[in-house]
Parts: structure tokens; sequence; C-alpha cells
């Protein structure tokens, strides 16, 4: 027996089996589904292609509000804002589904089997087509009054009084803003795998990505200063790139 694990993201969704213990047994990854209908869809038709699956478990970008049960803003999938996305999914699969932040999912995965195990407090930044992030203290997901804590990718990294979020961590390093800056230079990159792999070779591209980088040591120096958690960790793809 086993679990299906399925994240949502901007530019792909991913999804394999997890054991029981936590183990991540195979997986694969598909471009995401351009309109909800056909997200449920492909979800409905990934679970009816598996067997024995105890349960589903979902990642998806956005602020997630427990006690509606939907994505109240902020995803990098505008599509799902407001949509019934737990309901629909239980009820098309007739199964346990849970669904939590995408954040919020990176973390309390490391904090049970990975980087922050038995930390008593730890932050994370997901930094994927945008960024995510999330908080935990004594191993409880730190949501704030409105669920907008651990957003951090919204913290305002250039010292402009504005919401635009350009001007945000996520509009800067993001890979979504990061490709649009960088081919406003002059390249043609479709994708951050391809930037960084030539930025090994290209110094010029490799000084483009630091200055942007350097938004994100802003913020984490800020994030010291404010919660100083004893750990703190970068995942997502551009932590594949040191």
């Amino acid at each position: 027996m086993k679990y299906l694990a399925i994240d949502i993201g901007g530019t792909n969704l991913k999804y394999g089996y997890v054991s029981q213990d936590g183990h991540l047994l195979q997986h694969w990854t598909i471009p995401v589904p351009t309109n909800y209908n056909d997200l449920l869809q492909k979800i409905t038709a990934i679970y009816l292609s598996s067997e024995n699956i105890l349960g589903v478990g979902i990642s998806s970008p956005g602020i997630y509000d427990m006690k509606s049960n939907r994505i109240t803003g902020s995803s990098a999938l505008k599509y799902l804002i407001g949509r019934p996305l737990k309901a629909d999914i239980s009820w098309a699969l007739n199964t346990t589904v849970a669904i939590e932040n995408d954040g919020n999912c990176a973390l309390l995965g490391e904090y049970w089997q990975g980087n922050c195990q038995y930390s008593r407090s730890s932050a994370i930044y997901v930094i994927g087509s945008a960024v995510g992030g999330s908080i935990q203290i004594s191993g409880e997901i730190l949501r704030g009054a409105n669920n907008n804590a651990g957003e951090l990718g919204y913290s305002l990294v250039d010292n402009l009084p504005t919401t635009d979020k350009y001007s945000s961590l996520g509009g800067k390093i993001g890979f979504n803003a990061l490709l649009k800056k960088i081919n406003q230079q002059g390249y043609k990159f479709e994708n951050g795998k391809d930037l960084f792999l030539k930025s090994q070779t290209d110094r010029k591209l490799e000084k483009l990505i630091i200055d942007e980088l350097k938004y994100l040591a802003s913020s984490l120096i800020t994030l010291q200063y404010v919660i100083d958690p004893e750990v703190i960790l970068i995942g997502g793809g551009v932590s594949q790139n040191t």
C-alpha cells in the first residue's frame, strides 16, 4: 500500500508514489494543465491508473484556507483561486485527500525526515516559477491571522513602498521574473535549467544572476533578525545550482 503525492507547480505537475514511512518510490513530471477542469481530469486519470492507494496528498501553490478548504490568493495558477479543489478531487476519486500550501509541504517534509528534523524553529524558501516559503515553530506551521505568514516571496526587497509583485522577492528571483529580466539583455532562455547551465560558462550571465540573487540574501538577513530560526533552508530549482 502507498500514497499518491501530487505537486502542482506553476510550470509542471509532479506526481509519484510514497510509502507509508515517507520514502519516494517512483515519480514523474508532466506539464501542468492550463485550466481547472483539465487539472481535475489529469489528477483523476493518474489516480485511476494507480493501484493500492491509501490516499492522496496534494501540494498546491497559493494561500490555502484550512477552514474553507479553498485557495484564497497568491497562487502561481490563477485558475485555482476560490476553487473547492479538495472537495472536487475527493468527490472525483472517492478517497481521502489532503491539500496544503506548497511551501508548507516542503517544510513539513524537511521537518519530518529532512534537513531540519528536531529543530525548534525553521524556515524555507522554495524558489520555482515564483517564490514560496514557510515557517515552523515547535513543529507547528506559523499561519498568521490571515494565512499569510511564511509567504516569504512577497517580502519587499528593493525599498520601494509598493505592493507591485515586481518589487517583491518573488518578482525578482522567481524563474518567471528572472528569465524575463535576463532575456531583456539579449538572451532567449525558456526555462531555469538552461539558464543556470549556460551560466557555468558565461561570466556575463553569471553576474546578472548573482546581481538578482542578492535580493535573496537581503531577505534572508531580514528573516534572521525578525524570526531568528535555528535553520533556514533553500529549496526548489535554484537550490540545485550552487
